[in-house]
């Protein structure tokens, strides 16, 4: 499978998208999760060949995409996807996501409904309802993201995680969270991690979740976020899950339809773990077929 890439300019930076598939084909926009790139996609391109005409983006901050000081609130980051969207002049492609990238294709179908066919949010629940399990210590969500705070803490995260040592920690933030040993492809995952070489190319990434927490707190842009969740999701969503997450709970996630206002069609896939695309790339390639 040929992969293409080319440089986007959209909402005033430079993003790295890469392409595959037929231009006659279905049309698929991709957004990775943390912390990844587009190369996390590459399987799923290839598996799916020329059934599918897919990009998949650098987001904001990230290695191959330009990393501002600023803009990593989810606002400016759904803006980004639809700028990217616009500028590479695709028509309501069916968006599908993946951790950080799924809270944020969640907001975005709140948002911009009118600019995608439909939504697949692999192993993310709903922003809102993942903040309120939080909050409330439901299913053990709270400690179980507990790399939060400590990105909280300026600067030192991305220096650490770009240290050799650090770099080994986040290799193994992939392997121990696989449903099935010896199912990750380890080889993507030290080309995705070999990728943040220095502190500055893990700020952004981390950014994402700085930025959300001032979010929260700032009564203005909470009330902002709220009244996003307002509009209730109109395109046909699916949750693929793997079920073997241990960090995310399923319980949780189950009440992101209430939250999103929409049924959604959720599809477990067992034995399967977190990082759905590095170690069952042709299971999730049958469901995207289904969704099309």
């Amino acid at each position: 499978m040929r992969i293409e890439h080319q440089d986007v300019q959209a909402n005033g930076i430079t993003f790295h998208v890469a392409s595959s598939g037929s231009v006659d084909a279905p049309v698929i926009f991709c957004v990775h999760g943390f912390p990844e790139g587009w190369q996390s996609w590459r399987p799923v391109m290839e598996e799916m060949g020329d059934e599918a005409h897919m990009f998949a983006l650098d987001l904001r901050g990230y290695p191959g995409t330009d990393r501002p000081k600023g803009g990593y609130d989810v606002f400016t980051l759904i803006d980004d996807i639809k700028a990217v969207i616009e500028a590479l002049g695709l028509e309501k492609p069916l968006l599908l996501t993946h951790d950080w990238g799924g809270a944020l294709g969640w907001l975005f179908a709140h948002r911009y409904p009118h600019l995608i066919r439909k939504l697949v949010v692999v192993n993310c629940p709903h922003l809102k309802t993942l903040t309120r399990a939080v909050f409330r210590f439901e299913d053990l969500q709270t400690v179980r993201i507990f790399w939060v705070p400590i990105f909280l803490v300026p600067w030192l995260p991305e220096w650490f995680l770009t240290t050799a040592l650090g770099r080994w920690i986040l290799k193994r933030s992939f392997t121990l969270r696989e449903g099935e040993k010896g199912t990750m492809d380890v080889a993507l995952v030290e080309e995705l991690v070999s990728r943040y070489r220095k502190a500055a190319d893990m700020r952004g990434p981390i950014d994402y979740y700085r930025a959300f927490v001032k979010t929260m707190l700032v009564p203005k842009t909470r009330r902002q976020l709220n009244a996003l969740y307002e509009s209730p999701i109109t395109v046909p969503t699916t949750v693929v899950w793997g079920a073997a997450e241990n960090l995310l709970s399923a319980k949780v996630a189950l009440n992101s339809g209430k939250d999103a206002g929409c049924d959604l069609d959720w599809r477990p896939l067992p034995r399967v773990g977190h990082f759905v695309t590095l170690e069952a790339h042709a299971k999730l390639s049958r469901e995207i077929r289904r969704v099309l």
